[in-house]
């Protein structure tokens, strides 16, 4: 019994880590509603889809115009990290030749495209929202906010 009890301790990716909410790509807030529209990253058409609010808690994922910019360093980063990754590697084999380096390169980039492009969109969305254990019962509920607004 106190084994699970430590590893539960170490867990990163139990509910409340920033991990859990990036590596399931839902919301930072009550991370349970999902950040994507459609799950599948490979439907190209769909693969930058984002619903307005959490279904779940209400959270907002369109702050404002323009605030996934952000994201394209950390995609760029990403790519980065994957494409000196993926020189090393056929550096070691091959050294400088430039065909069997540019072409592994080019097609690891672009299978993990729509991975890394929605991973970005949930590292930034998580650098700006925080884990609310409540945030399901105090959910945000908007259509009655206008309506009061309008009022």
């Amino acid at each position: 019994m106190k084994r699970n009890k430590f590893i539960q301790l170490l867990n990163p990716v139990k509910k409340g880590e920033k991990l859990r909410s990036i590596l399931k790509l839902k919301c930072p807030r009550c991370q349970e509603g999902d950040l994507f529209v459609v799950k599948n990253p490979y439907r190209l058409k769909t693969v930058d889809d984002m619903p307005h609010y959490c279904p779940v808690c209400g959270e907002d994922f369109q702050r404002e115009v323009g605030f996934y910019y952000g994201a394209m360093m950390i995609s760029h980063a990403s790519t980065t990290v994957i494409a000196v990754i993926v020189h090393g590697i056929v550096f070691y084999f091959y050294g400088w030749a430039l065909a069997p380096n540019l072409i592994p390169i080019t097609i690891i980039i672009l299978g993990l495209f729509p991975v890394i492009f929605r991973t970005s969109r949930a590292i930034w969305i998580n650098m700006f929202s925080k884990y609310d254990p409540d945030a399901i019962k105090n959910k945000i509920i908007h259509e009655k906010n206008l309506e009061k607004r309008k009022s």
